[in-house]
């Protein structure tokens, strides 16, 4: 599903951000990305979504060199795959049903394809009576499963989530942490960068650990290994 080949990613300021990273990831995998701040796991999903190119490497998508492909191929790379951020990124004037709807808008899903798909997968996160609650009127937990289905509706084979429960209490990231499994279980590849200890030792998933921009570790059901 995924292959960085010997990625180099040097900034324009000197900083070696990933440094020859080798890195393979199957289909239907849940892989937890750790390493201490300033490691090159931010580079590594922005070369993944195409929001950086590469110094030297190659980075394979389903097979498809995406570090050769031309801009028009970009918006079709970054629809397979979706994203979840820690603060949610929702938009505050639009209700939770209206920002999961935007997802299939920017991606011209037909209009009467919309409504169904939306209710469907504000069913699957447990917010099928929030459809008209805007951001401001949601929990921290609410916010980020409007975010999760927002990302997901649009039935992407991959899943990047980005620390996707520094904002929450630890009640409510178990919550999060449940639903992504289950999101896995059904198929969809997942990313997850963060530095939750806890979350990681608990989850007894594969865990690639980068330093220095290299992978100094990749265990399957690992540990997170860090004391921050």
């Amino acid at each position: 599903m995924i292959s960085f080949k010997k990625v180099f990613m040097r900034y324009p300021n000197g900083v070696t951000a990933l440094n020859g990273l080798d890195l393979e990831i199957e289909e239907g995998e849940f892989v937890f990305v750790v390493g201490p701040s300033g490691a090159g796991k931010s580079t590594f999903i922005k070369l993944l979504l195409k929001e950086l190119e590469p110094t030297k490497g190659k980075i394979l998508l389903d097979g498809e060199n995406i570090t050769k492909v031309h801009t028009r191929r970009v918006p079709k790379i970054r629809k397979k795959i979706g994203v979840v951020f820690q603060d949610f990124r929702l938009l505050p004037n639009k209700t939770a049903y209206e920002n999961i709807a935007f997802a299939l808008e920017i991606t011209r899903t037909k209009s009467k394809d919309v409504k169904p798909l939306v209710k469907k997968i504000m069913d699957l996160v447990g917010l099928k009576d929030k459809e008209k609650s805007k951001p401001n009127e949601l929990s921290g937990g609410e916010q980020q499963r409007v975010s999760i289905a927002r990302a997901i509706v649009n039935d992407p084979p991959i899943l990047i989530c980005d620390e996707p429960t520094g904002n929450l209490d630890p009640d409510t990231s178990w919550e999060i942490m449940k639903l992504l499994r289950n999101i896995n279980k059904a198929g969809t590849t997942i990313i997850m960068v963060t530095h939750d200890k806890t979350i990681v030792n608990d989850m007894k998933q594969r865990v690639v650990a980068i330093e220095n921009g290299r992978i100094v570790r990749d265990e399957i059901s690992g540990v997170y290994g860090y004391d921050d």
